[in-house]
């Protein structure tokens, strides 16, 4: 009897011990997978964000391209119709694949801009601009003034403004830049800006070159912006020049008949364009499950079509 016991003792404890080494065993394998997993993403990660640096060299050249067709044509214009405007969808690159668009910089406004040269007439000009495209937005136009206060150089608040002595109040405080934007983002900082606004203008508005005095592309712009550089051009003409489009010289826009008087007002003022060397591309890289999102503004060179990178973001 007392070996029967100690029998079943002994398979109890068998059970036992295979009982902890089944469970250690499956343990293991988890955390094996977990970090396979976790070393594989990082890997993904890591690949995905080299490729996205990666893409913008195929943005170059893209533009580079576009450059040497329009020397080998002699018509020098940008426009919806061209080689880099055409999306980019699920390319190879390297082991990804990419997903690209490049956007016109030049077909909006630049709200840098809003303080370029000492000419006060020509600044009014320019803040009534932008004060039209807030308009057709829906969007306050006093808030037109903050940013005036936010990339002049002086402390004195625009009527509907906010220079330094408003933002030292905030928590934290800050100074107003006195600068020009450097990127769409330092909007939030700006009195009466929210993300809701800075995406209905994001698509519109520019800050690029940060210098400001860029000209307007009437080959790219949206309706609303053509609308908003000056007060006597209708909805109605703003459609016939996009219908119109593309244009291949500045002496075309005349064709459009209602835009004729208009553009020749504006000629003088070297307000618009038919052609671009300012082009912002968003990208998309994905590399099994990981994706990353990186956005690159280009200037490209106006003598050897070369693309210079003013700005890179990786998300």
């Amino acid at each position: 009897m007392r070996k029967s016991d100690e029998h079943g003792i002994a398979l109890l404890l068998t059970l036992l011990v295979l009982t902890l080494l089944v469970a250690l065993i499956l343990e293991f394998d988890a955390e094996a997978r977990r970090e396979y997993r976790d070393a594989a993403a990082f890997r993904d990660n890591f690949k995905a964000t080299v490729l996205a640096r990666a893409a913008v060299q195929a943005a170059r050249g893209v533009l580079q391209q576009d450059f040497v067709k329009d020397k080998q044509t002699g018509e020098f214009f940008d426009a919806p119709t061209d080689l880099w405007a055409l999306p980019i969808t699920n390319y190879a690159i390297g082991d990804g694949l990419l997903t690209a668009q490049i956007e016109d910089e030049q077909g909006k406004l630049n709200l840098n801009d809003l303080v370029a040269g000492g000419d006060p007439n020509a600044k009014n000009k320019k803040v009534l601009r932008v004060k039209r495209l807030f308009e057709l937005l829906q969007i306050n136009p006093d808030l037109v003034d903050a940013i005036v206060d936010w990339v002049d150089q002086d402390e004195k608040p625009e009527p509907a403004g906010a220079e330094s002595l408003y933002y030292q109040t905030l928590h934290p405080s800050y100074r107003a830049a006195n600068l020009p934007l450097q990127t769409l983002l330092e909007l939030r900082l700006i009195k009466g800006m929210t993300p809701e606004i800075i995406e209905k203008l994001s698509k519109l508005v520019t800050v690029y070159p940060s210098e400001g005095q860029s000209k307007v592309n009437l080959n790219t712009a949206d309706p609303l912006v053509i609308q908003a550089l000056d007060s006597d051009i209708t909805q109605g003409m703003a459609a016939e020049i996009v219908q119109a489009r593309p244009f291949k010289t500045i002496v075309e826009l005349d064709r459009v008949s209602s835009f004729e008087d208009i553009g020749k007002k504006l000629r003088p003022e070297n307000l618009y364009d038919i052609k671009s060397n300012l082009f912002l591309a968003r990208m998309m890289v994905r590399v099994n499950e990981v994706t990353r999102n990186a956005t690159v503004v280009l200037q490209r060179d106006q003598n050897t079509g070369t693309g210079t990178v003013l700005y890179f973001r990786v998300l």
